[in-house]
This record gives C-alpha cells, structure tokens and sequence, in this order.
C-alpha cells in the first residue's frame, strides 16, 4: 500500500491534533505534500462547496503550497527538523502581513484594503517560517476587529461574508442577536472554525477584547492570548495596541505549548515555559467566579433554554473533577466588574479604544508600499462611495474614532489608571488574597474587558456543550502580565482532567 493511499485510511483531518500528525509525518506514513493536498481538498469541500463555512478570506495558490511542502518532507528525510511544528500546516487572521509571493493581501475584511501592498512578512510570519509551518492562507474576522460599527455580527466582513458555526446548524440568519447559539463568536472568527473544521490544525488570531477567546471557546478549542504589548506588532494591523496582541489557536493543550513557543519568538520579553507540561494539579490553586454573575447580557443571549442553569452546572461540574484530581479551588471568589471600571464617567475601555484606533490605522497605512487609502478618513470615505460592498455593516465606530479628540495626555491617563484597577487593585488583589495561580471564569462572560484594561493574557478551554444546539462554551483562565507558561500547564492539566473535546457532529458525517 502507498504512503498516500495508507494515510487517506488512517488519518482524519477533523480529528486530528498537530502532534499527532507530526506523529505520522515522523513514521513516513503521511508526507507533507499529501497532507497539504487534503488540507485543500478539506477547505474547498467545507469553505466552499457543501457547508459555505466562509472561514477562509484568501488561500496560498496550491504550486507554492506544494513546493514548500516537498523542501520539508526533503528536509525530513535529511534528519534536519526544524522543530515539533516542521511540515504542520497554520492559518493566520487577516491583520498580518505575508510578503507577496504567497498572494495573500491583508484586507481586514475590508475592500478598502484589498489593493493595499505590503512591505514583506510580518515578524511574526518570519518566525513560523523558520520552525517549518506551512502557511495555508488568511482567515475570515469580523471586519475591521469588529470595530466597523454598531450592525457588525461576529464573523461577517465584506469580502469574506459570514463564518458559520460548525458546531450549530442553521448559521447565522438575519435578526440573531450578537452572541446568540448559531455565531461563531468574534473577531477570530475563521481562525476558530477552520481548525475545528479541520483546514489546519493550528490558527493565529488577534484579541483586544475576547476576540480569540470567544470563538475559541465556541469551536470547542484550546487558544491563548499573549501579553500585550510584549508580540512585536511589526507587519500586524493593530487597532488599539494597548490591548489587542496575537495568540493562538489549537485542539489540544500540547498543541498550543508548542505554538505559544513560536509565537514567543516575536517577543520583546522572555517567558518560562515548561520543556514539559504536567497533567497534574501538584502546587496550582485556581479561583473560580460566580457564574451567576459573570455573563453576557440576557439581551445579547438568544440563548438555549435554561442556559444560564446548563453552564452553571457544567461549570461547577468541572470545579469537582479538579478537586476530585487533586486541585486546589477557592469557589467563589470575588472580581473586579468591567462595569464598574469607568474613568470620567464613561467605560474605561471604550475611551482607551476611541483614542487609539485613528491614530493606529494610519500609523499601520503608512507602512504600505501602496494602498488606495492612506488614513482612516480614506477608509470611511471609500465606504461612503461604495455602499454595495459594506455587506450591511455601518461604520458608526469608525466614524467615532475619526472624531475622537482625546488628548494624548488623557488618554494616557486613562491608560494608567485602568491598568491599576483592573491588574494591581483588581486580578492581582484576588490572585494575591487567595494565594491563587489563575482565576477562571465562563468565556461567555465580560471578562476579557477586565484582562484587556489590566494588560494581562488569557486563555480558554472547552467546558461543555449547551442543550438543544449543541453550542459549545469554554472556561477563561486568567494569569498575571508574562504568565503564558502558567496558563500553559493549567491548561494541561485541565485537559487530562475533563473529558475530551466533543467533535462537531456534521463534519465527522461529511468526512
């Protein structure tokens, strides 16, 4: 039997985890050529033909794929690994850049963008590279971070249309509320859905304010958000860089260690990671919130019934597992509100995003060897001119940022004084009271914005699966400033605790 036609019985791309696939990429029963072919033939078939996913904004055209898949199965056969990540296929969000032979232009979902020409790969791209990852294309968002305006839904830009759940039948139809069962959550939208689809079993995404976690959590995956301000922003559309950083996305807690590495590699600043993550709860203490009180809005939530009872009982379901394996839980524990975090009467994140965002479109803009806008005044006059190609979406924040006329001197003092409530008089208070490691809460809980104001990273991990949709929600860990590796072994330790991922049912039926 070939190595081709062995690996087609052997091997399901919805299923499985880089580290597995690593596994058959070392025993030569799989080549990575014929893993990026069935990447490809796994992106058409659910992007674009049966299910419409709409998780891919732009693709690698498939001669370079190949051509860069057959050096690493040569490098391979040399014995020259470039690391546990060699030959595994990644998606990255549409905010980084990638030089232009991989024909992939970064849009934000915007056709504003999309004749913009960029100066080369982003740091952050370079460093994949160098570890051996196949870069397979960009992946759909909510336009913009879902910063546009007030009508975006998670998930939908103009070029890329709606991501679709692959989880929850139906999709998203006119009318669902924001956060409602059928969205796969925002920004990171496409990055979530093609790992769970399986495009790639690894994603990068981009948060300010849950937008990694959120659809993470709602793929049934485990992601991280790094520090920051610590990722180098070089090649990277940040709108609000005092809150917004990369992270990654993966199936696995492994997975992810070994992604984070990579992703490190773009730090400014050093990180202890474990050379192993431990499966045990030995010297880690976690505090949990009330669920009761940390959730969306039941506005928001179009939600299955009882949610607020289902999620509560899987969460305080989890808290006995950990304890019943050996970890230490404080539950309840109290948390600074994002509610009441208000500087001069107003809510401290949205005044520190106002301020930020004009300013940094431009700054990014003029990076560009070409672009046909140059400022943030461009983009919303090009949006004006061209309101067939908004895809309903207004630009209410966008203007709003335009408009903004905060001094740099305030803005910087409701940077400082939103850092200190939310981190020092907030997270680390609690951390240090309790003598806790991590505070978990629900992803589906304003959390982020309290993780965002205080400059912290954060990560999820799957919790359970809502009834009758089958919607899935997550668990948010939350560490101080620099803490990845800690988060990192919670995590590990999490997963070998709970039960495994539940895969999306239709797929497993489409594959």
């Amino acid at each position: 039997m070939s190595v081709a036609q062995n690996s087609k019985i052997a091997f399901d791309l919805v299923a499985a985890s880089a580290s597995q696939i690593q596994r058959l990429l070392s025993e030569g029963t799989l080549t990575t050529v014929h893993l990026v072919e069935q990447c490809l033939s796994q992106i058409e078939k659910l992007d674009r033909q049966e299910l419409s996913l709409n998780a891919m904004i732009s693709i690698v055209p498939r001669p370079q794929l190949l051509k860069r898949a057959e050096c690493l199965d040569k490098e391979r056969q040399a014995g020259q690994l470039r690391g546990p990540l060699h030959g595994i296929p990644i998606v990255l969000k549409d905010i980084i850049n990638t030089e232009s032979d991989f024909e992939l232009p970064t849009t934000a979902g915007s056709f504003a963008l999309k004749g913009a020409e960029n100066a080369g790969n982003a740091l952050l791209v370079e460093k994949l590279l160098e570890k051996g990852l196949i870069i397979l294309g960009k992946t759909n968002l909510s336009e913009f971070g879902a910063c546009k305006g007030e009508k975006g839904i998670g998930g939908l830009s103009a070029i890329g249309g709606q991501v679709q759940s692959v989880y929850v039948e139906g999709g998203v139809q006119s009318g669902d509320e924001p956060f409602a069962p059928t969205n796969p959550g925002g920004s990171s939208s496409g990055s979530a859905v093609a790992v769970a689809a399986g495009y790639a079993p690894l994603a990068i995404g981009g948060e300010a304010d849950g937008s990694i976690g959120t659809p993470a959590s709602r793929s049934s995956l485990f992601a991280l958000k790094c520090t920051p301000q610590t990722i180098s922003s070089s090649g990277i559309l940040l709108i609000t860089p005092t809150f917004e950083s990369i992270g990654g996305m993966a199936k696995t807690a492994a997975d992810l260690a070994d992604l984070i590495a990579v992703i490190l590699e773009a730090s400014n600043i050093p990180r202890n990671l474990p050379e192993t993550l431990l499966t045990t709860w030995d010297n880690l203490t976690l505090g949990f919130v009330d669920p009761t009180k940390w959730q969306l809005p039941k506005e928001l939530l179009t939600s299955d019934e009882d949610y607020t009872f289902q999620v509560k009982t899987m969460y305080e379901s989890a808290i006995e597992k950990i304890k019943v394996a050996g970890g230490a839980v404080h539950y309840p524990v109290p948390l600074v509100h994002p509610s009441t975090l208000q500087f001069e009467g107003q809510p401290g994140y949205l005044t520190i995003l106002l301020s930020e965002v004009r300013d940094s479109v431009n700054a990014y803009l003029n990076t560009l060897i070409s672009s046909p806008v140059k400022s943030l005044q461009d983009i919303i006059q090009f949006n004006k001119e061209h309101p067939e190609l908004q895809a309903g979406i207004d630009q209410t924040y966008l203007i709003q940022c335009q408009e903004n006329n905060m001094s740099p001197e305030v803005a910087n003092e409701a940077r400082i004084a939103m850092k200190k409530a939310a981190g020092e008089d907030g997270i680390d208070k609690i951390l240090n009271e309790f003598g806790l490691d991590v505070i978990v809460t629900p992803m589906d809980s304003p959390i982020s914005t309290v993780t965002a104001l205080a400059g912290y990273p954060s990560a999820t991990v799957p919790l359970g699966y809502l009834e009758p949709s089958g919607r899935p929600v997550g668990l948010c860990l939350v560490a101080k400033a620099n803490e990845e590796g800690k988060l990192l072994r919670v995590m590990s330790a999490y997963e070998a605790t709970m039960p495994g991922r539940r895969l999306p049912t239709r797929l497993i039926q489409e594959n």
